[in-house]
């Protein structure tokens, strides 16, 4: 009779579980759990309270809602590392070559940024992110002018299109080089683009006291080390970091002037108070292997952008090395300005086609998985969010889907879908992924967005550039 009672009592638990399935992913050709796992052939996800609560194969459970995958790879959405949002409508727009004459033409436009212009590249930004099958986006927003909320609009506009956002607010008390002068010199009033740097810290202060959710996170960072005061800003940012316990965003890529005699850009990041656990650099282009190692050991991330750098003429980064050295290490699109695609899956490709150009012949050549592994879970570990960039039981259920049965994966032999990553990085053409959930939340289906009218985000894009960059 107990054994009776038993399998009865397991029987109602499994039917009072499945009647809390909300939504099943049903008859997917391939499902990629981790880009580190064996794929699953013809599978099922069951999603429950925007959580994976079930992943199998054969018949799956029954949901009010289904979305049918059928023929078509089911992967883990992409955690975008490092993108700046309001520069999603400074795209494709002429420069004097280098990094400083690209800053001065865009500063010049940044200047005049409204908060109804940010929310509008915010949006077209976002669009493009999910797109490309992205699901989170680690955003540094470091343009605050005094009297003008650019906070609310950026939130607002991944609230409206449902993709988890971490707003690293960050500052710019300093401006790169002589870039100040030149500015000045044509009028740019630099109270737009700067903040003193008592304001800038009471600022951060308010924004990081800001209620927290599953779908809404904080940090904050300078947008370039600020090296002329020993220290003592980064140190008061630390911490306000501390005291709210959220990590430290930062670009890093010190020149070779600015490092003392025998100094690795590691020692010069901690001689400025940027060694810190959870924090995470962007770009690291002129870091070494012993300086990425030292910072994984300290518990810092780093973030390459293959098509910013590639753009910007920075040396390609040795990331089989890399990877292997810091588990936090990252592969993302950055801002709209320096890398006009907007996508984590042509970022992971170029990332992969980039690695077989420079080290064709390396032993350790990264290979296919550890590209998009880079976008994803190494792209969460960066960014202090281990749990996502996977699909597992209890992690949140955010993922895409790519169709196989499109124009844009014709002509390839059944069989190679069972090689996911390898197929991604050699045929992958910048297609938009055909849907995306984030947790409770469908943002894409069959390639339409649920919640905005993407007709009217390109209007409004189109027309904040023009007039920002309009000649």
């Amino acid at each position: 009779m107990r054994s009776r009672r038993r399998e009865l009592s397991l029987h109602q638990a499994t039917v009072k579980e499945a009647k809390l399935v909300q939504l099943v992913v049903q008859n997917a050709a391939v499902i990629v759990t981790d880009w580190s796992s064996a794929p699953i052939l013809n599978g099922w996800i069951a999603i429950s309270d925007g959580k994976v609560s079930e992943i199998g194969t054969g018949a799956s459970p029954n949901a009010p809602e289904t979305i049918d995958a059928d023929g078509c790879l089911v992967y883990p959405g992409a955690v975008a590392a490092h993108h700046h949002l309001f520069q999603g409508t400074s795209r494709g727009v002429s420069s004097p070559g280098g990094l400083l004459g690209w800053l001065g033409t865009q500063y010049r436009a940044w200047a005049r940024l409204t908060p109804a212009d940010v929310e509008s590249a915010a949006l077209a930004s976002l669009s493009l992110l999910a797109l490309g099958g992205c699901t989170t986006v680690a955003s540094f927003e470091y343009i605050h002018p005094v009297g003008s909320d650019f906070v609310t609009p950026v939130v607002s506009a991944a609230e409206k299109i449902g993709l988890r956002l971490l707003y690293v607010r960050g500052c710019a008390p300093r401006l790169e080089g002589e870039l100040a002068d030149q500015l000045e010199s044509v009028g740019v009033d630099l109270t737009r683009l700067r903040e003193p740097e008592d304001v800038a810290l009471a600022r951060t202060r308010e924004v990081l006291s800001r209620p927290q959710s599953d779908r809404l996170r904080w940090a904050c960072g300078p947008t370039t080390p600020i090296i002329d005061d020993g220290g003592s800003f980064q140190r008061e940012l630390n911490k306000i970091a501390d005291e709210f316990e959220v990590g430290i965003h930062t670009h890093f890529h010190p020149l070779p002037g600015q490092l003392a005699d025998g100094e690795s850009a590691f020692d010069f990041a901690s001689r400025l108070g940027l060694i810190r656990h959870g924090n995470w650099f962007a770009h690291g282009s002129r870091l070494s292997t012993n300086d990425v190692a030292a910072l994984g050991d300290a518990g810092v991330g780093v973030v390459h952008c293959p098509s910013c750098s590639l753009q910007l003429g920075y040396d390609i980064p040795p990331l089989a090395d890399w990877a292997a050295a810091n588990d936090r290490l990252a592969v993302s699109v950055d801002g709209a300005a320096s890398n006009d695609r907007g996508s984590m899956l042509l970022e992971s490709q170029l990332a992969w086609q980039a690695q077989r150009a420079r080290f064709g012949g390396a032993p350790n050549l990264l290979s296919a998985n550890q590209a998009l592994g880079l976008t994803t879970a190494g792209g969460a570990r960066a960014i202090n969010w281990p749990e996502l960039g996977g699909l597992a039981v209890g992690r949140p259920a955010d993922l895409a889907i790519v169709d196989f049965g499109s124009i844009d994966y014709a002509g390839i032999p059944l069989s190679e879908r069972a090689k996911p990553a390898e197929l991604l990085m050699k045929v992958y053409a910048g297609a938009p992924v055909r849907d995306l959930i984030v947790g409770e939340r469908i943002v894409l289906r069959q390639g339409k967005f649920v919640s905005i009218d993407l007709s009217a985000v390109i209007t409004a894009a189109n027309g904040t550039a023009e007039a920002l960059h309009g000649r």
